[in-house]
C-alpha cells in the first residue's frame, strides 16, 4: 500500500490522472501544487508526507451532568436504579429526602447521578479537598469528570458528581406509630382520601407526606417544626381546631401532623392522617380538646 501511495503521490505532482483502475481518488489542485491531497483512507500532506486522518465520532459523547428524574406511578427505588445502571445507595446519597428511607411515590423528583457515584450540591465553606475527604474520593477525579478550572473556588450551590465516591452508612428511620404513644384511646377507621399535590420535598410514607398532598405545603422540616416554620411564612395559628386545618403534636419523637376534616359542635374535631396506624397507612380519627399533646393548629392564608 506504501509503494502504492508514494507512487500516487508522485503521478499526481506531475498533473498526471489517475487510472480508474486504481479506484483512488486526488485533490488535483493541491497535489499539482504539492500542498497535499486525498488517496483512499490517507492524507497526503505537505511534501507529500502521510497522515492518517483523525476519525469521527458516530455517536454523541456520554453526559457528566446528572438527570434530574420524576418517579412514575408504582415506581420503587429499585426500579429506579435499575433504569440508570446506578445503585439504590447511591440514589440515596445524591437525595437528602431519602437520608432514612428508601420509600418513593409518584411524582417525586429525585436527582441521578450519571455514573456510580454521588451528586452533592456545594453548599458555602466547602472545598474540593472536605469534599473528596468526606466522601472518599479522589480530588483530581472530581476536577477532571467536572472540568472544573478553578478547584479552589467552588460556586455554592452548584452540583457537582463525585465519581465513585461512597457516603455514609445509610439506616432506615423509625418511629413508635402515635397511636402506641396515645394508648389507644381513639376510634380508628382506616383509610383516609390522599390529595392532589405533588410535594417531592417529603418522602411517602410519613406523615408530612400525606399533609402535603391535602395542602399546599412551602416550608420544610419534620412534623414538630412545622407550626414554627409556617407561622415564619406568614401563615395564622392558633390552638383551636378549624375544618383544612393542618394540626400538629408532640404525638412522636419527631411530631406528628394531620389534616383536620370536620369540626364538630361538642368541641371534637376529625383528622386524616398517614403514619398513624402504621407505616404508609392512612386513616381517620375524632379527637377531644386535651387528648393529644397538641402544638396548635396551621390555617389556610
Amino acid at each position: 500500500m506504501l509503494v502504492i501511495v508514494l507512487s500516487v503521490s508522485g503521478y499526481a505532482s506531475v498533473s498526471r490522472q489517475l487510472p480508474a483502475r486504481f479506484g483512488l481518488h486526488t485533490d488535483a489542485n493541491a497535489l499539482v501544487m504539492n500542498q497535499g491531497g486525498d488517496v483512499s483512507d490517507f492524507y497526503l500532506g505537505r511534501f507529500s508526507t502521510i497522515v492518517k486522518p483523525l476519525s469521527i465520532p458516530t455517536s454523541a459523547p456520554a453526559s457528566h451532568a446528572p438527570t434530574v428524574y420524576t418517579v412514575s406511578t408504582n415506581e420503587d427505588l429499585k426500579t429506579v436504579a435499575d433504569k440508570f445502571n446506578v445503585s439504590i445507595e447511591e440514589i440515596r446519597w445524591s437525595n437528602p429526602i431519602l437520608t432514612d428511607t428508601d420509600r418513593v411515590t409518584g411524582g417525586v423528583k429525585l436527582t441521578i447521578p450519571p455514573t456510580h457515584g454521588i451528586v452533592v450540591t456545594v453548599h458555602a465553606g466547602d472545598t474540593l479537598e472536605s469534599l473528596a475527604a468526606a466522601y472518599h474520593v479522589d480530588s483530581d477525579a472530581v476536577v477532571n469528570y467536572n472540568r472544573i478550572y478553578d478547584p479552589g473556588a467552588l460556586p455554592e450551590g452548584v452540583e457537582l458528581v463525585l465519581p465513585g465516591a461512597k457516603g455514609p452508612t445509610l439506616t432506615i428511620k423509625t418511629e413508635s406509630f402515635p397511636g402506641r404513644v396515645t394508648g389507644g384511646r381513639y376510634k380508628v377507621t382506616l383509610g383516609a382520601p390522599v390529595g392532589t399535590f405533588v410535594n417531592p420535598r417529603f418522602p411517602w410514607g410519613w406523615c408530612t407526606w400525606y399533609v402535603a398532598t391535602r395542602r399546599d405545603v412551602t416550608w420544610l422540616g419534620d412534623a414538630y417544626q412545622w407550626f414554627g416554620n409556617a407561622q415564619a411564612q406568614g401563615y395564622p395559628v392558633g390552638s383551636h381546631p378549624e375544618q383544612g386545618a393542618i394540626m400538629v403534636t408532640w404525638e412522636s419523637g419527631w411530631g406528628h401532623v394531620a389534616y383536620v376534616e370536620n369540626v364538630y359542635p361538642d368541641g371534637t374535631w376529625q383528622v386524616s392522617e398517614m403514619n398513624f396506624a402504621g407505616f404508609g397507612v392512612t386513616s381517620q380519627r375524632t379527637i377531644g380538646p386535651g387528648q393529644v399533646p397538641l402544638i396548635g393548629f396551621i390555617y389556610n392564608k
